[in-house]
């Protein structure tokens, strides 16, 4: 996860880092370079130096680019998911305010990490493996789509319950994926804080209006 990393390192007996710091050090240069140029873009030796690190030391900690790989998204994929689950349980009795409750959960991840959109689009695009992981992954999230909108929608049709959830979904996804393109067409940085506000309550409105005209909860 992309996180603010403490200027202090831990130094261990020896003189060097503490072992879980070189490990979150390579961890958040892969990071990085993935997000940047895609698993194929990258090599171990580009992790190697954009981490400082020896690349023995890398092969330590991880069996290969795809132990490293997978360790990297599956950070993600893990935080995703509980997050959306804990807005879930956690969102109110009612249908709308769990859906509001879900959508706030999401976004707050993508905030967060908003890099990784656009290496898991990648990474669906160019790759059996990529797809696969991220349909295991997803595949909870999307079931609980079709649960909570097919209580008040029908299982097929345009108004069915998937296809609001794919809408939904998409909405607030894209915005993050296409952020290199935004960031050259719109006048201000659209990953401001002020942007994301306007952003977040733009898709809440437009969920209400959802709500309000279709499922009517």
């Amino acid at each position: 996860m992309q996180k603010e990393k403490n200027s202090k390192k831990t130094v261990n007996a020896n003189g060097g880092d503490h072992p879980a710091d070189a490990k979150e050090r390579i961890l958040a240069a892969a990071e990085e370079l993935f997000i940047e140029h895609g698993y194929d873009g990258v090599s171990i030796n580009d992790v190697a130096r954009k981490a400082n690190s020896a690349k023995g030391l890398i092969f330590y900690y991880f069996t290969n680019k795809q132990d490293l790989f997978d360790t990297v998204i599956d950070s993600y994929y893990a935080e995703h998911t509980r997050a959306i689950v804990q807005g879930f349980s956690g969102g109110g009795a009612s249908t709308r305010e769990r859906i509001h409750s879900v959508i706030d959960a999401y976004i707050d991840v993508l905030e967060a990490n908003p890099g990784y959109p656009r290496l898991v689009q990648r990474e669906v695009c160019s790759s059996s493996r990529g797809l696969t992981k991220t349909v295991q992954h997803m595949e909870p999230v999307y079931r609980w789509g079709l649960q909570i909108f097919g209580e008040k929608l029908p299982e097929k049709g345009p108004l069915s319950a998937e296809h609001f959830f794919i809408s939904i979904f998409g909405m607030i996804i894209n915005y993050f994926t296409y952020t290199p393109l935004l960031d050259n067409l719109m006048a201000d940085d659209p990953m401001s804080e002020g942007k994301l506000a306007e952003r977040r309550q733009h898709i809440h409105e437009l969920t209400d209006a959802i709500i309000d005209k279709f499922l009517k909860v």
